[in-house]
């Protein structure tokens, strides 16, 4: 669906959009892993993302966006943890509901 900006001022507060499209990551991935134990997947990309992935109903479960790039991923078989690696670092971290947090860093 397109509208020129010319026929804006059409819209009222009766007209509903739906949104077309999921969150996916803008560059490219550079890494993914998957879980044993639960329906994840994660990814990180040159877009300094990491995202984790319902598998079953093809979601994404949380984002987590770094100052710099993630080049490697790895879940932790439980699902409870993620090792992400970064040029200078490994960074060990929780995976919480809605976010993901450092506990560790690793030269």
């Amino acid at each position: 669906f397109t509208l020129p900006l010319s026929q804006a001022d059409i819209l009222d507060d009766q007209m509903n959009f739906d949104v077309l499209g999921h969150a996916f990551h803008s560059a490219a991935i550079t890494g993914l892993d998957t879980c044993i134990r639960k329906p994840f997947l994660a990814t990180c990309s040159t877009d300094k993302s990491v995202r984790i992935w319902n598998a079953h109903d093809l979601t994404s479960e949380t984002v987590k966006f770094f100052p710099e790039e993630a080049y490697s991923v790895s879940l932790h078989p439980s699902g409870l943890h993620v090792l992400v690696g970064f040029a200078d670092k490994l960074r060990a971290m929780h995976l919480l509901d809605n976010d993901i947090r450092t506990y560790a860093e690793f030269p």
